[in-house]
């Protein structure tokens, strides 16, 4: 599992013809990289939801994982693999709950985080 210690709104911006926005997540545990993750309102309708609460309204894109060193990657240097997209099958620990699973609770905790929904609202709600 991927803790979160902090997550900031970056931008918005477009990935594959869809507006998203552009979070960072740094993380709780030593070892783990920086991510940057990109939510979308969910393609869903809204009317998916299985709990009523507005869960499924916005969803992962796409998610990478940022092994750079700001000290001294502060460049974009191309010689090296400072990022990497993270595939879904990927992003957690083998066996239970299921990748999916455990992608949508991160999803979860990410939105959780001071200031991340109103701020997806502010920013992604006018543009649809």
């Amino acid at each position: 599992m991927y803790y979160i210690k902090d997550a900031t709104f970056r931008r918005t911006t477009e990935y594959d013809g869809v507006s998203c926005a552009e979070i960072q997540v740094r993380p709780g545990a030593v070892g783990d990289p920086d991510l940057f993750v990109y939510i979308a309102r969910s393609s869903g309708g809204g009317g998916g939801d299985r709990s009523g609460g507005g869960k499924n309204e916005y969803e992962i894109i796409r998610m990478i994982r940022s092994d750079a060193d700001l000290e001294t990657d502060w460049y974009d240097n191309s010689m090296h693999q400072a990022t990497a997209v993270v595939a879904e099958e990927d992003f957690c620990e083998s066996g239970w709950p299921a990748p999916e699973i455990q992608r949508e609770q991160f999803l979860q905790r990410l939105l959780a985080h001071d200031g991340i929904a109103s701020r997806l609202q502010e920013e992604l709600g006018r543009k649809v």
